[in-house]
């Protein structure tokens, strides 16, 4: 495939050891790696190797201030979480990032989060977002003068206590914590429903989701680029980053048999019960059914799957076979041309910004930083070096101005 030259890769690697399910019974992994923060060193230092954005998956909050990697979930009110991430922010001089979570998760009842449905809580989440953004804006960047001869430390006209009073929430005081390296952290997010995109498109700067094929890619980022366009952004500033499980071999046959002791790990109703279906009164040989009527909790993930089920003629064997390894996402079996090639063509085709790489392990982000790294790099299409010291500047999205100021 020829090289391109006017657009280059986004490419992020997802810390997902404990969401590969089945991968613990690997005998090659310490089954123990999810509770160890030297895994997530690591791998954080292999990514960094690669020049990949780093990206922590939700259940790893534990490990998050250790490694200051790119994204974290932190479940709580507005003002706990705009000052606990920019805090982070400034620890990690401008790499950190927010995960705008809209689906409860296992612990929401603990937290006393409501379940809600799609519109309710997508304005729930816009509403957070507004609300911590506030916060973030309280100071103007050079709020704090700290002139020690005047003996001023603050400047208090260029200080911006929130109004916030609606049905949700009620914030009145600035954040104790000043402007951060960024401005604001990162900001992603990973619904890929209407309501999701209409979110994603008007407060995002990189949206995580799942297509299994060009033409579904293509729909989803031309949705997200209109939304972000509706939205009175520049739709350039909105990243699109496609999940993708990639799985390398020195041949397509050795990569097709990492793939096949891939899938058995995994016991075939576990396998069928990730993919969050209602399949009674079907048997696991019958044609993928139609699903658009059933009542899911991811509804961007759920039409991922079933497009690619049915388009491809599987089973709901073979589709959950495929599909349970990367948690929903597309699998990438191949060798070094044949995973860039994909790859690539995908962002010529405008499907994607990028890709969030999967592996199934640490050896795989190794086999991915060794082997297709540099042919990315040699088509001109990803980069040999970081751009900046900012998550921001390293993902080319530009840093939000204090609301107060436009």
């Amino acid at each position: 495939m020829t090289t391109s030259s006017h657009k280059k890769l986004h490419l992020a690697a997802f810390t997902g050891f404990p969401g590969w399910s089945q991968t613990w019974r690997d005998p090659d992994l310490h089954a123990l790696d999810s509770l160890d923060v030297d895994y997530y060193i690591k791998f954080a230092k292999l990514a960094e190797e690669g020049n990949l954005t780093r990206s922590v998956s939700r259940t790893e909050h534990h490990s998050t201030a250790a490694l200051l990697l790119n994204t974290c979930r932190v479940d709580n009110e507005p003002t706990h979480v705009a000052r606990q991430l920019a805090s982070l922010d400034h620890i990690s001089h401008g790499r950190a990032g927010w995960n705008v979570v809209t689906t409860p998760g296992p612990g929401a009842r603990n937290l006393g989060i409501p379940v809600e449905d799609g519109k309710a809580k997508y304005k729930r989440a816009a509403a957070f977002h507004d609300a911590v953004t506030q916060l973030w804006d309280s100071y103007e960047d050079d709020a704090f003068v700290r002139d020690k001869k005047s003996g001023i430390f603050l400047d208090m006209s260029k200080v911006h206590p929130p109004k916030i009073d609606n049905d949700l929430f009620r914030v009145s005081q600035a954040l104790t914590v000043e402007r951060t390296p960024q401005s604001h952290p990162v900001t992603v997010q990973a619904g890929t429903s209407p309501e999701g995109m209409a979110l994603g498109g008007a407060i995002a700067d990189f949206v995580y989701c799942a297509n299994y094929s060009i033409a579904d890619g293509q729909k989803t980022y031309n949705s997200l680029k209109s939304y972000a366009t509706a939205a009175g952004r520049n739709p350039d500033h909105l990243l699109v980053m496609t999940g993708v499980v990639v799985i390398w071999g020195e041949t397509q046959e050795e990569a097709e048999r990492k793939f096949e002791k891939a899938i058995s790990a995994w016991p075939i109703d576990v396998a069928v019960q990730s993919l969050a279906f209602d399949f009674k009164g079907f048997d696991l040989d019958d044609p993928f059914p139609d699903t658009s009527e059933q009542d899911v909790r991811s509804k961007g993930r759920a039409v991922a799957i079933t497009s690619y089920a049915r388009s491809d003629g599987l089973t709901i064997r073979q589709a959950a076979q495929h599909c349970s390894i990367g948690l929903g996402h597309r699998p990438l079996v191949g060798t070094t041309q044949s995973i860039a090639d994909d790859l690539q063509a995908w962002l010529d085709a405008e499907a994607t910004d990028g890709f969030v790489i999967q592996p199934l392990h640490i050896k795989g982000l190794q086999e991915f930083n060794e082997h297709v790294i540099p042919e990315l790099v040699r088509r001109g299409i990803f980069r040999s070096e970081y751009e900046g010291k900012t998550l921001r500047e390293n993902l080319g999205v530009p840093r939000p101005p204090n609301r107060y100021l436009q």
